[in-house]
């Protein structure tokens, strides 16, 4: 099952991707979320029955906006430094243990934004990532944490790459407005066999920067969530970031990170493609 959100003559609407690309649309009247704006399908999936999906809509022929595909996940945990060629790039060694940072709800942007460049620093960078959804509760106690997941979708941890250095801590370098593109679906974690075979990929302006396969990353997915459960409970919306392959602009030579006019592509094999544009 692929499930987003849109904005549809003024009104949100989440839908369901056929297979042919046509959405199913959300009845108007249907409540998703609880009271704290957390969908409530994480842990309810007949919630997502075709009985309250009706409306069928050709996505070319309707005027609408990407948003989101989580509307309000709790917290954004990311992991740095997870795939060794990326370490190697930037003269760093293998870390012991996760590095772990966070960027915040609102830091999100949705597929096919325009992204206006930062002022306050010179190397916006790019890194594609795979995002975990989190989909029931999740804690030190829990037995099996890959039962608690609930999808996954494309994401883009934009980085402010010259601030993140000059810094001692990283939260203004990566967690800037707009600085997380997302989306634009979430895959369903049963819809994928193996996630360690998907190839994950990013282009700018048609040049292919990033590309490597997910079994690749030095802590696997089961590994980061009990790593992260130990000490932070998760919840469902809750979103985690897997980290990025090489391939980063900052770390070429020439410097080629991003600049306004510069389209970029993400892409995991399987689950979508996150587009946007700086400006």
């Amino acid at each position: 099952m692929k499930i987003g959100r849109i904005l549809l003559d003024s009104k949100e609407r989440y839908i369901l991707m056929n297979e042919n690309g046509t959405f199913n649309l959300s009845n108007t009247d249907l409540n998703l979320r609880d009271n704290l704006g957390t969908e409530l399908y994480y842990d309810k999936s007949d919630i997502l029955s075709t009985e309250n999906f009706i409306e069928t809509i050709e996505p070319s022929q309707v005027e609408f906006e990407w948003l989101p595909p989580v509307a309000k996940p709790g917290k954004v945990i990311c992991i740095g430094r997870n795939y060794l060629e990326h370490i190697t790039e930037q003269n760093k060694t293998p870390e012991e243990s996760p590095l772990l940072f966070s960027k915040y709800p609102s830091n999100m942007t949705a597929h096919l934004s325009k992204i206006k460049k930062p002022s306050f620093g010179e190397h916006l960078d790019y890194e594609v990532e795979l995002a975990v959804v989190i989909g029931k509760e999740l804690n030190k106690d829990t037995p099996n944490v890959l039962d608690c997941i609930f999808g996954y979708t494309v994401a883009n941890d934009l980085t402010m790459r010259d601030v993140q250095k000059s810094e001692k801590q990283w939260t203004r370098g990566k967690a800037f407005d707009n600085s997380l593109p997302i989306g634009p679906l979430i895959v369903t974690k049963e819809e994928i066999k193996d996630y360690k075979e998907l190839e994950i990929w990013l282009q700018v302006n048609g040049d292919l920067r990033q590309q490597a396969k997910l079994k690749q990353m030095i802590y696997p997915i089961e590994t980061l969530l009990k790593f992260i459960s130990e000490a932070i409970t998760l919840y469902p919306g809750d979103i985690v970031l897997t980290g990025t392959p090489s391939g980063v602009g900052f770390y070429m030579d020439p410097k080629k990170t991003l600049q306004p006019g510069d389209s970029i592509i993400s892409g995991i094999s399987e689950i979508g493609e996150l587009r946007f544009t700086i400006v």
